[in-house]
């Protein structure tokens, strides 16, 4: 479990930067024009642009952390641990909350400056 919680501190620490421009496009656009078309497509305001230049390295780190996680799961030594569907949605769980605790930390001093 320490390998587990180790790889994913670390694979989070990336996942800084899509959060903090996730927060911007939260905090800039309401909620409720998320789901209107724009009428331009490379209008400032449509979500284009952000998912051009978001969407494909979103898709290669989200990869790159199920297929690492992937590894780290499923080449655990504890024998009463391994197979089971209950270790592995813990281990799952786990490991999506060890991701989220760098971005976590960043945002809380964020909001203290």
């Amino acid at each position: 479990m320490k390998r587990l919680v180790f790889v994913n501190l670390l694979l989070g620490i990336p996942g800084i930067i899509y959060y903090w421009v996730m927060a911007l496009m939260v905090i800039r656009t309401p909620l409720t024009s998320w789901g209107q078309m724009a009428k331009d497509w490379y209008e400032a305001n449509s979500l284009l642009p952000m998912q051009s230049v978001l969407g494909p390295p979103l898709a290669i780190c989200t990869m790159i952390w199920v297929l690492s996680n992937f590894n780290v799961i499923s080449h655990r030594t504890d024998p009463g641990e391994h197979g089971t569907l209950g270790s592995n949605a813990v281990s799952w769980s786990l490991a999506v909350a060890a991701s989220l605790i760098p971005a976590a930390i960043v945002l809380l001093i964020a909001t203290f400056f």
